[in-house]
């Protein structure tokens, strides 16, 4: 039993002690492996971006100006349309019919003005003839007073042929434009896409009620989009106060792209869809704090549609030199925006917390940029990949990027 107990006691002094042999020193984790880059001063377009949608510069909703049976559709659902296209037919022969009748009464009232017009003549030469011999007292006052009748009669029933004229040929131009709009057409003063129809053939459209289709311009096209007060008002100081930026509501323009959001950005940075702003609302709107504005841009492939959103660049000052470092190198800790940059010790590198301030986001051949105002320079190294490694004052060890 004594034996046990001495090999036991053996054995776990052996392991206390290491059994005699010397203690091995863990090795310190290698200092984490960063990518860094150094900012790169650039000459940017200064742009604000916003939110939008597109809308068709005209749009006919499509209604009849006569009642009829519907007779012909001109037109495929979705076709684009030219200016003054037929798109619908309404059966023409009342209308055909109506317009003959009030030729017909035209013609009839200028031969009753021709004749009443000899009856006046007459009348007019037995009135002097009267008046002659009432003079020589030749005829008696009774058949003088019936030749003046005769004459006022003639003169009336003149006049109101006259009008009856005016009033057949109102209904004859009443016809003519009844029977013309039998053909329904395209009112657009440019291209357009027709939607589907509403009504087949054999249907009744009555004038002014019934709803047809609907036509909607697309080149050019108008895009919307809102502004809020703060933005507004450095607008205005910009266009007005400090000259650098022209007046929409002028003679010169202010730059506008628009893009979709299966579209890239050219090399410049901006939406592939140039531009400019031809409207401001007047007011805010006081419900929403905000301000509309329209910009109008060409569309000759149709690429664009009424109704679609968009993305909205409007130029927002000068062009200037700009600090910019890839948007993934920028760190946030609550509201505080951050950059981790490489600084030299004794040899070694450290990553030091910089707090920055922050401009627009930009985005440059495929690349978005962020814009840096205040905390960096473009001497300094910053790291681009890796933050998660990084702990602020903390030893790294750097590579360049592969971008650069």
């Amino acid at each position: 039993m004594r034996y046990v107990y001495g090999i036991i006691i053996c054995i776990g002094s052996c392991i206390a002690g290491g059994c005699g042999g010397p203690r091995q020193r863990v090795a310190p984790p290698e200092p984490p492996l960063v990518t860094v880059e150094k900012p790169v001063v650039r000459e940017l377009d200064s742009l604000g971006e916003f939110t939008g949608r597109l809308a068709p510069i005209e749009s006919q909703r499509v209604q009849a100006q006569v009642t009829g049976y519907l007779k012909e559709i001109k037109f495929k659902d979705g076709a684009i349309v030219q200016p003054g296209e037929v798109l619908y037919e309404i059966e023409s022969e009342p209308y055909q019919a109506a317009l003959a009748n009030a030729k017909a009464l035209v013609a009839k009232s200028l031969s009753d003005e021709s004749t009443l017009r000899s009856q006046l003549a007459l009348a007019s030469s037995q009135l002097e003839r009267a008046q002659l011999l009432k003079k020589s007292i030749s005829i008696s006052q009774q058949e003088f007073d019936e030749a003046f009748t005769k004459m006022e009669n003639a003169t009336t029933s003149v006049a109101s042929a006259i009008a009856s004229i005016d009033a057949n040929r109102a209904a004859q131009r009443k016809a003519e434009f009844d029977l013309k709009n039998c053909s329904i057409r395209s009112d657009l003063t440019v291209p357009g896409r027709v939607s589907r129809t509403e009504l087949t053939r054999g249907n009744l459209v009555v004038a002014g009620q019934t709803y047809l289709c609907t036509v909607t311009s697309l080149d050019p096209i108008h895009a919307y989009w809102d502004v809020d007060e703060a933005t507004s008002l450095n607008y205005r100081r910009r266009i007005f106060d400090e000259k650098s930026l022209p007046d929409p509501r002028g003679t010169e323009k202010l730059a506008c792209w628009v893009g979709m959001k299966d579209e890239v950005r050219g090399a410049d940075g901006k939406w592939p869809h140039a531009g400019f702003v031809d409207y401001i609302a007047p007011e805010m709107v006081r419900g929403s704090g905000t301000r509309e504005i329209r910009g109008v841009l060409d569309n000759p492939n149709y690429r664009l549609t009424p109704g679609d959103s968009i993305r909205v660049q409007v130029v927002s000052g000068r062009s200037e030199k700009l600090i910019t470092v890839p948007e993934i190198a920028i760190g946030s800790q609550q509201q505080q925006k951050f950059v981790y940059v490489i600084v030299e010790k004794d040899g070694k590198l450290y990553a030091e917390f910089r707090p920055v301030q922050l401009g627009p986001v930009r985005e440059l051949e495929g690349q978005r940029l962020q814009v840096v105002l205040k905390g960096v320079s473009p001497e300094e190294s910053i790291v681009v990949n890796g933050l998660l490694r990084v702990r602020p004052g903390a030893e790294v060890r750097t590579a360049l990027s592969s971008s650069k």
